[in-house]
């Protein structure tokens, strides 16, 4: 006799997504993980806890202090933006196509309205990307038999 385990693979997941102007114009493509994905999970877990652990104590506050809504446009930058194609940033009246590292991708997202589209994009995007991954992993299983609340039929 033995007991067998099965090595599984990766279960995050992640697809290409066409970031569009009002136009339909592809300005950039962004690849996005899942909402799922456990270090965006842990950066959201750690971002609340912060502002627990942080107290409402309000003459300890720093300017190293991140305000909530940092924290969380952090996480999404450094977990759910896995890769970037077409990201320039201007500076200085000069244009540079930027490789997707998280740095790049918080600058991004903390540069005014258009970082608050991409993040609302990315926001919206992991969240249907975990949604349709979790309905396939559902379909593939097979639908859960129903719930019963605990009485047997003689009982009734």
């Amino acid at each position: 006799m033995a007991l067998k385990a099965e090595i599984q693979k990766s279960k995050n997941i992640s697809l290409w997504k066409e970031y569009k102007d009002a136009k339909g114009n592809v300005l950039a493509e962004f690849k996005i993980r899942g909402e799922a994905y456990k270090p965006y999970r842990v950066a959201l877990e750690r971002a609340q806890n912060q502002v627990a652990s942080k107290g409402y104590n309000v003459s300890t506050a720093s300017a190293e202090d991140k305000l909530y809504h940092e924290l969380l446009l952090d996480a999404t930058a450094c977990h759910l933006i896995e890769d970037w194609k077409g990201v320039v940033f201007s500076e200085n009246g000069k244009e540079a196509e930027q490789p997707c590292t998280p740095e790049n991708a918080i600058k991004l997202l903390s540069m005014g309205d258009i970082g608050i589209a991409v993040w609302v994009f990315v926001k919206a995007n992991a969240e249907q990307i975990q949604l349709e991954a979790d309905q396939a992993k559902a379909d593939a299983l097979g639908k859960s038999q129903s719930s019963t609340d605990g009485m047997l039929e003689t009982e009734a």
